[in-house]
């Protein structure tokens, strides 16, 4: 255990619970109708107990960093945020990455495309955001595998991921079938850095 790493408030807790630890001991010594034998087994089972809260308060930042690891294997397309204030996104099954998000308070998810250069909506999610698909231009060429689509220009009032809020951000309605809306690079070069290690993608903010 690295106490060097402990700050102020951290050896205020350790000497806590060190004071705490004592004056069971001394509780349990002080107790004449006890055997010796049983003092023994106390002392040891609470000295155990003492040792294991230490260790845990002192890994509780590793503790927080294999907490948002499993919850992200749970669901790879939620954010996890670390003590660091990074968004991590796992790797999905089918090799793509996703990311739950909040358009204009509506939950949505995207898949990452860094081929794309818009945060692209598919018709059924602009519905959903309330977009009135009638007063929409679809006057921006976008070249798909498919061949050419058409994008409407719109202006999302909000988008929220995590614990981070964009506001007033620009995107496209795409007019052609979409599995999925996609979040381009307009949308990653928001985040001061974003970089792909190795099953995860890291967004600083």
């Amino acid at each position: 255990m690295d106490f060097s790493a402990l700050n102020n408030g951290d050896w205020q807790n350790f000497i806590y619970l060190i004071l705490l630890l004592t004056a069971m001991i001394g509780g349990l010594i002080s107790r004449k109708n006890l055997a010796f034998g049983k003092i023994l087994k106390y002392l040891g089972i609470w000295s155990a107990i003492g040792f294991i809260a230490i260790s845990l308060y002192s890994y509780r930042y590793e503790f927080s960093g294999f907490k948002n690891r499993i919850l992200g294997e749970i669901n790879p397309s939620s954010a996890q945020i670390t003590d660091s204030g990074e968004l991590v996104i796992n790797l999905s099954q089918d090799g793509h990455f996703y990311m739950d998000v909040r358009i204009n308070g509506v939950a949505m998810r995207f898949m990452i495309d860094t081929g794309a250069s818009d945060i692209t909506i598919s018709l059924d999610e602009a519905k959903r955001i309330g977009i009135d698909l009638k007063k929409l231009s679809f006057n921006k060429p976008y070249q798909t595998a498919n061949g050419t689509s058409w994008g409407a220009s719109v202006d999302l009032e909000e988008i929220e991921v995590g614990n981070v809020k964009f506001k007033n951000v620009s995107a496209s309605v795409n007019n052609a079938e979409m599995g999925t809306s996609l979040l381009g690079m307009s949308f990653l070069r928001k985040f001061r850095k974003y970089e792909f290690y190795q099953d995860r993608l890291v967004l600083q903010i």
